[in-house]
């Protein structure tokens, strides 16, 4: 076969979408009527013939818009259905201009609204519904993201417990309990924003920044000399511990944007968290 002759193949359009072009192309022929309104009739029949023309010059435009995207999520493997049902409001409109087309020619509301019903329903039947499930391969990102929110839940855990258990090592029911309440914090604070992956991953910084300075004054705490003064120890160690996790606090207030249920639930958990060291305070 030449090759001229396959390149011409291949350029020409799919059957589907040909034929898509060509039944979106007969339906302007149901505007014919509506340019004859715009050259005889009185005034309200040339307003509504040209809204007449609008609607259905926008109803045409979404059926062909929800018949590539149709196209576009067979042809994607793991695809989202399209959020707006394009064909579906493109044939509703199409409905709408049949009911007031009829509705010219008949004096009782019931038979214009049948036909225009009626249009409706060939509408859909001519080009289908919009895809109105997502395909089973878009739940894989969602998992993916689950999992590293749970190794950052569990990674900062893990740290944190580490360093309450070397201070625990200390037998001062103090220190303990107010290096508990910081662990504590910043968890709830943690569990809360992990719904949202973008606020988690923007909190991971200042939560490394806070394991790292505690560690470090765990550190300092645990080598001091026993000979030093005890109560000079204890005081610097609980105003840094007081300073960092009021630090931390107002960080993540700024990373939280929006005012929805979690972000109520986290101020809750926060004020509960803070009573403790108030208390012992």
């Amino acid at each position: 076969m030449p090759r001229a002759l396959i390149h011409n193949r291949a350029s020409e359009p799919p059957p589907d979408q040909a034929a898509t072009d060509s039944g979106l192309n007969i339906l302007f022929l149901a505007a014919f009527p509506l340019f004859a309104w715009l050259f005889q009739g009185s005034f309200s029949a040339i307003a509504t013939a040209m809204v007449e023309l609008w609607i259905l010059s926008l109803a045409l435009r979404l059926i062909n818009a929800g018949q590539r995207c149709h196209r576009l999520y067979d042809a994607t493997p793991g695809a989202r259905a399209p959020r707006l049902p394009r064909k579906l409001l493109g044939s509703l409109l199409l409905g709408v201009m049949v009911t007031v087309l009829a509705g010219h020619h008949f004096h009782s509301l019931f038979l214009p609204l049948l036909i225009g019903f009626l249009g409706f329903g060939l509408g859909l039947a001519a080009f289908g519904m919009d895809p109105i499930r997502d395909k089973p391969g878009v739940a894989q990102p969602i998992a993916a993201e689950d999992d590293v929110a749970e190794e950052t839940l569990s990674r900062a855990d893990h740290a944190l417990a580490q360093i309450a258990d070397r201070v625990a090592m200390l037998e001062d029911l103090e220190i303990t309990r107010r290096t508990e309440a910081a662990r504590s914090l910043v968890m709830r604070m943690l569990r809360s924003l992990a719904r949202d992956p973008h606020a988690l991953s923007r909190i991971e910084r200042p939560v490394a920044k806070f394991i790292g300075l505690l560690d470090a004054e765990a550190n300092r705490l645990c080598g001091e000399d026993p000979e030093k003064s005890s109560v000079f120890v204890r005081r610097r160690y609980l105003a840094k511990l007081e300073v960092m996790t009021e630090s931390f606090e107002t960080s993540a207030r700024k990373t939280r944007v929006r005012g929805d249920k979690d972000a109520f639930e986290l101020e809750a958990d926060l004020l509960l968290d803070r009573m403790p060291r108030h208390n012992l305070a």
